[in-house]
């Protein structure tokens, strides 16, 4: 069963990382409590407001 969402996700972005940085994407998540995806999603909005 899906969820209904107002802006749904609809595009995959993938790109390749080594260790170190997938372990300290992984490790910076954690911190503040978001999954990659939503750390990664939410840095490039406050990127994108500066």
């Amino acid at each position: 069963m899906s969820r209904y969402s107002d802006d749904p996700v609809r595009h995959i972005v993938t790109f390749r990382v080594n260790r170190e940085e997938k372990k300290l994407l992984e490790h910076l998540a954690k911190q503040s409590g978001r999954t990659v995806s939503d750390f990664v999603r939410r840095h490039l909005n406050l990127l994108t407001k500066s």
